[in-house]
């Protein structure tokens, strides 16, 4: 019977038995450990590859919308007339007895509804009705502050600009987000006729600024009778954002 109690005490199987449970376990955590890994890389490459698309597509809407701009050029329209009117038919000069005739000069200033076309071509851009009342709007305010209105029989202008659109546009990226449309506002950034946008989609959005690469429309030093149109206004792409996610 001592032997036996003996035999039972100096066994390693329950050791081993132990040790097998211990080994068991630590192989569990491991498993569980690549597991969460694996599952949190594949919706980091889920969100990154989300977060790819969707910068194409604002990047392909904003290009889109920048090549539109680029292409275009704006110009102010105006007509210019003065008239002469006899006040008196005749008037007699006492010391010489000449006569001579009376009259007096009226000045007239209209500014037309300007243009928005594509350079070096007579056909009207897709800014037309979008952005065009802004820039006659801030061509109003360079007439108004060059031209003397008291000296003016009348002095029309134009008005109406509110200088933030929305334009939706289908981006080109290839992918099924084309088939989306992407919200992209313009504004007219009326100190500078610089033009701002701001695209979104799916959370995220991308910026960007044209800014004018020629003179802003302006008036001549003399004016000239008939209808008249200023030098073109340009832009160009001045900078443009790297896409991020809305907080």
């Amino acid at each position: 019977m001592k032997t036996a109690l003996k035999r039972k005490l100096q066994s390693q199987r329950g050791a081993s038995l132990l040790l097998a449970l211990l080994f068991l376990a630590l192989c569990s955590l491991v498993s569980a450990t690549i597991l969460m890994a694996a599952v949190s890389n594949a919706g980091k490459a889920r969100s990154n590859l989300r977060e790819h698309q969707s910068y194409l597509a604002l990047s392909s809407a904003v290009d889109l919308i920048c090549d539109e701009i680029v292409r275009s050029e704006y110009r102010g329209k105006y007509n210019y007339k003065e008239k002469e009117v006899v006040e008196e038919m005749s008037v007699k000069d006492p010391e010489t007895g000449e006569e001579t005739i009376e009259t007096t000069t009226y000045y007239y200033f209209t500014q037309l509804e300007g243009s928005c076309a594509y350079k070096e071509a007579d056909t009207e851009s897709q800014l037309t009705g979008l952005l065009k009342n802004d820039l006659d709007t801030l061509f109003a305010r360079q007439i108004e502050s060059t031209l003397d209105r008291d000296k003016f029989a009348t002095l029309t202008l134009q008005r109406g600009g509110i200088f933030t659109h929305t334009w939706k546009v289908h981006p080109q990226t290839g992918t099924a987000l084309d088939e989306k449309e992407v919200e992209v506002q313009l504004k007219v950034v009326e100190e500078s006729y610089a033009i701002e946008l701001t695209a979104q989609l799916d959370g995220y959005q991308l910026q960007a600024e044209l800014t004018p690469s020629t003179n802003r429309p302006s008036l001549p030093g003399t004016l000239s009778q008939g209808d008249n149109k200023t030098e073109p206004l340009q832009w160009k792409v001045g900078w443009i954002t790297t896409g991020e996610e809305e907080e």
